[in-house]
C-alpha cells in the first residue's frame, strides 16, 4: 500500500514541475527609450499577464540587441515599446509580436501574420462620439489630414460621422505648408475643428495658426494632447499609456495560451483621458452640462 502511494506522489510531483515548466513563458522586451510613458506602459502589460501566468520571465534589451538576444533567449513573445523598436523587430517572422505605443503602426507594418497589438491612436468612433456629447450642437467638423498617414484613420470617421449625421469637413494636406490655405478654406464653414496625431498637419507652427483660426473664429477645437489645452484648444482625448498596456497584456496572454497572432488583429487605444479647458469653454461660450464635468478632467 505504502509502494502504491509513494508512486502515485512521485506521479504527482512530476506532473506538478512539468506542468510548471510549461508555464514558465519568456519575453524580450525591445525598446530603445527610457521614458515614464514606456515605463507606465510596460508596468500595465506585467500587470496584466501576471495574474495569468504563474511564472513570467521578462528580458529588456533596446533595438541594437535583439537580434542577439533573440538568438540566445529564444523568446515566446517579443514585446515592442514604440515605433523604433518595432521596426528593429519586425523582420522576425518565426515568433509572435506585440506592439505599444507606436503611432500610425501601418506605416510600417506590411501583411506580417505574426504581428498584433494596441495602436496609438483612440478609434474615431469613440472620438467623434464624446466630441459631439461635448459639443452637441455641432453638425459641420474640419479635420486635416494627410491621406499616407491617416487615410485609414479618416475613411473610419467618415463612416462614423455619417452616423452621428454630422457633416465631417476633411481636407487633405500633404505639406505644412498648405494648412494656412486650408483653414482659411474652412472660415465661416465649420463649427469645430478635430485635430488627429498627424504629424504632416499637426507641426509647431501650424499649431499656432490653428489654435489662432479657433479664437478669432470661436470654432473649438478638440486636440489628441492636453498640451495644446494651454494653446486654445477646447478638449483633448489622451490616451492612457497603463491601460494600453493593459491591453496588449491581453492580447499576449491569448497568444501565449495559444491563440494564432493572425486570429488576433491590432486594436486602438480604450479609455482615453478627457480633459477639458473651462477657460475656453467661457470664451467660447460654450456651456459644460453635468454629465461632461462628471467624466472630464475640468482645467480651469
Amino acid at each position: 500500500m505504502m509502494g502504491k502511494f509513494f508512486t502515485i506522489f512521485i506521479f504527482c510531483f512530476i506532473l506538478f514541475v512539468t506542468t510548471g515548466d510549461a508555464f514558465s513563458q519568456e519575453i524580450l522586451v525591445v525598446q530603445n527609450l527610457r521614458i515614464k510613458p514606456y515605463a507606465e506602459a510596460l508596468e500595465g502589460f506585467k500587470t496584466s499577464l501576471n495574474g495569468k501566468f504563474r511564472d513570467i520571465h521578462y528580458t529588456i534589451r533596446d533595438g541594437a540587441d535583439a537580434a542577439a538576444s533573440i538568438r540566445e533567449r529564444k523568446p515566446d513573445l517579443i514585446l515592442a515599446v514604440g515605433m523604433e523598436a518595432l521596426q528593429k523587430v519586425k523582420r522576425v517572422s518565426h515568433i509572435p509580436i506585440v506592439y505599444i505605443m507606436v503611432l500610425n503602426p501601418s506605416m510600417v507594418l506590411d501583411e506580417e501574420r505574426n504581428v498584433t497589438g494596441v495602436g496609438m491612436t483612440i478609434a474615431p468612433e469613440k472620438q467623434l462620439a464624446l466630441l459631439h456629447r461635448v459639443l452637441p450642437g455641432t453638425r459641420r467638423i474640419g479635420l486635416l489630414y494627410d491621406p499616407k498617414k491617416s487615410g485609414l484613420f479618416v475613411k473610419r470617421a467618415q463612416s462614423a460621422a455619417r452616423d452621428l449625421r454630422i457633416d465631417l469637413l476633411s481636407r487633405e494636406v500633404t505639406h505644412a505648408r498648405a494648412v494656412p490655405g486650408v483653414l482659411k478654406s474652412l472660415k465661416g464653414v465649420v463649427d469645430a475643428l478635430w485635430l488627429i496625431p498627424d504629424t504632416t498637419v499637426v507641426t509647431p507652427e501650424t499649431a499656432e495658426l490653428i489654435m489662432l483660426f479657433s479664437l478669432e473664429n470661436a470654432v473649438p477645437v478638440s486636440a489628441f494632447s492636453a498640451k495644446y489645452l494651454e494653446m486654445g484648444a477646447l478638449m483633448s482625448f489622451d490616451v492612457n499609456a497603463s491601460d494600453m498596456g493593459r491591453q496588449a497584456g491581453a492580447l499576449a496572454a491569448k497568444i501565449l495560451s495559444g491563440t494564432k497572432v493572425h486570429d488576433l488583429p491590432a486594436v486602438d487605444a480604450e479609455n482615453p483621458l478627457i480633459t477639458i479647458n473651462a477657460a475656453v469653454a467661457r470664451k467660447l461660450r460654450i456651456p459644460l452640462s453635468d454629465e461632461v464635468r462628471g467624466k472630464a478632467r475640468i482645467l480651469n
